[in-house]
This record gives C-alpha cells, sequence and structure tokens, in this order.
C-alpha cells in the first residue's frame, strides 16, 4: 500500500447544510470532482476536514459512508487523532475495519509531552491497526513540533508506520526528516502541507503534498507533481510560480478552512453550503473576496 500513496493527497473539506449538519451530497460531489482532476488521494478528517468540531460518531459516520463512496477509486486516508488515547484507537479500528487504507495521527495537543511518551503513544497505536500509519506533525496547532530522531525512532521501529505530514513553515525540517529517517527506511515517505512547499520538496525527496489549496485547484497541483516526475522541470517551475500566488487565501478568514470552502463553493459545487458552529454562515465580503482571488487567478470566468 505505501506505493499507492504518494503524491496530491488533498485535504478535503467537510460541508454542512445550512443546519450545521453534514451535507452529503456536496462532500460526495466534492469527492466525484477531486477524483475527475486525477488527485492520487484523498485525506478525510483532516485539520481543514474540521475532525475537531466533530462528534466521535458523527467522524466514524463519516469515515464510513465517505470512504465506500469513493469505493477504492483513489487511496483513503482517514484522521484519527484526538487528545484521548482510547479515542484514537478506537477511531483508528474503525477506520480500518471501514476500508481505509492508511490513518494520519496527529500528536496529542493541548498538553506537551516527552520524547519517550510521544514515542510510547505512536508506538501503541501503530501495534493496534495493521493499515499504515502517518504521524501528523503540525505543531502550529499542537504547540510542539516532532523531532526528526523521535520520527526516526518511530519508522525504523514500527513499520506500519510509513510516513510523515510534515505541516511546517520551515523546509528545512523537511530536509532533515529526510536525511535523518530515509537513511534506514529509505520507503518512509515524507508529504509537505504547505502549498507552497511542493516543488521544493519534490526536490529534495519528498513523497508529494497534503495541502489544502488542492481542495479547489488541484489539478493545478497534479500537473506539477506529474511534470516533475516527468522531468519536465521547467514546466513545474511555472507551476509553482503560479501556486505561490495562491497562498494570500489563507489570510481571507479565521479559521483558514472557511475560505478553503467557499472557493470549493464557488469553483466546484456552484452553490452554498452551511458551516458548523461557531462558525456562522460565510458573509458577503468573504464570498466577494473569494470571488475576486478566483477571477483574478483564472480559476473561474
Amino acid at each position: 500500500m505505501e506505493q499507492r500513496l504518494k503524491g496530491i493527497i488533498p485535504p478535503i473539506v467537510t460541508l454542512f447544510d445550512q443546519h450545521g449538519e453534514i451535507d452529503w451530497k456536496a462532500n460526495q460531489a466534492l469527492v466525484d470532482w477531486l477524483i475527475d482532476q486525477r488527485v492520487h488521494g484523498l485525506l478525510l478528517m483532516g485539520s481543514t476536514g474540521e475532525f475537531s468540531a466533530l462528534t466521535n460518531a458523527e467522524r466514524k459516520e463519516y469515515a464510513e459512508k465517505m470512504t465506500a463512496y469513493v469505493n477504492g477509486r483513489v487511496p483513503v486516508l482517514i484522521g484519527t487523532g484526538s487528545t484521548a488515547f482510547k479515542e484514537v484507537v478506537d477511531l483508528a479500528t474503525h477506520a480500518q475495519s471501514v476500508g481505509a487504507d492508511g490513518i494520519l495521527v496527529v500528536n496529542p495537543y493541548y498538553w506537551n509531552y516527552s520524547e519517550e511518551q510521544l514515542y510510547d503513544y505512536y508506538a501503541k497505536i501503530s501495534q493496534c491497526v495493521s493499515i499504515p500509519v502517518i504521524i501528523y506533525n503540525i505543531p502550529l496547532l499542537t504547540g510542539q513540533c516532532l523531532s526528526a530522531e523521535l520520527i526516526h525512532r518511530l519508522a525504523v521501529n514500527h513499520k506500519n508506520i510509513i510516513g510523515v505530514k510534515d505541516t511546517i513553515n520551515d523546509i528545512g525540517h523537511i530536509r532533515q526528516l529526510l536525511i535523518t529517517v530515509k537513511k534506514d527506511r529509505p520507503d518512509f515517505l515524507i508529504f509537505s502541507a504547505f502549498d507552497d512547499h511542493l516543488l521544493p520538496s519534490l526536490q529534495i525527496g519528498a513523497a508529494g503534498s497534503i495541502n489544502g489549496i488542492a481542495n479547489f485547484a488541484s489539478e493545478l497541483f497534479v500537473q506539477l507533481y506529474e511534470h516533475y516526475q516527468s522531468g519536465n522541470i521547467q514546466a513545474a517551475i511555472e507551476l509553482h510560480k503560479q501556486i505561490v500566488q495562491f497562498m494570500s487565501i489563507y489570510d481571507y478568514s479565521t479559521p483558514f478552512y472557511t475560505a478553503i470552502k467557499e472557493a470549493v463553493n464557488q469553483r466546484v459545487l456552484k452553490r452554498s453550503t452551511g458551516a458548523r458552529f461557531p462558525i456562522e454562515t460565510t458573509d458577503d465580503e468573504l464570498k466577494n473576496n473569494v470571488k475576486e482571488f478566483l477571477l483574478s487567478n483564472k480559476l473561474i470566468q
């Protein structure tokens, strides 16, 4: 399975109706559109998917229904992170039971833990499932960065820990992971997360990207990845220059995924969706800003 997990894997947003409940038709339409754009996989229930705003029962229902809907068309990763270890194990074993191709596990947030505690945490999770485990490093939201040494130790001792999503602005951390881990686990997969890190990360050995803008502009990331893999570096560079201009969308809303969702509404669904409280319905200013963003970047006409 590790060989299938590569390339562009959008961390898809979770779309709600006007009552704040899961909008199944909207979520299915987004999945179909992304698969039509030739993405290499899908991540359900990541940070951009608002996993923290859903109950465990909702997370399980979403994971089960959406994995079944994908129906093997592309690999599916499911985020199973939580602050409570028992909940992580429950969500992880459920993800395996519904056919997930792997799980993405963020380190426990709120409190910081020692390296030994974090090692034991991931080691025990990996022993509870037989499917691939990808470590999720996002210090912006957890308050703690996972060291290259910790990830190296986990990778060497637990073969189903097969990769890491490194959501960190310092691309030097990705480089350090590659240097430290791949010398003993050459099959270990490192995914960048910042959209404008895709090309430089590929150039130093990353497997691909799990990035938010791929929710609504996935074809550009897929093209960049494929150009790079085929040796058409100049075409990849031109796409990289275009993608760099997209980064401003992260400043349009708090949390940032609200703007990502509005871009999905306008470019993919061509209709409005709702929101999950405490986020209210998207206001006109954000709608107008996203429309101008899409127009100026020639993503809509």
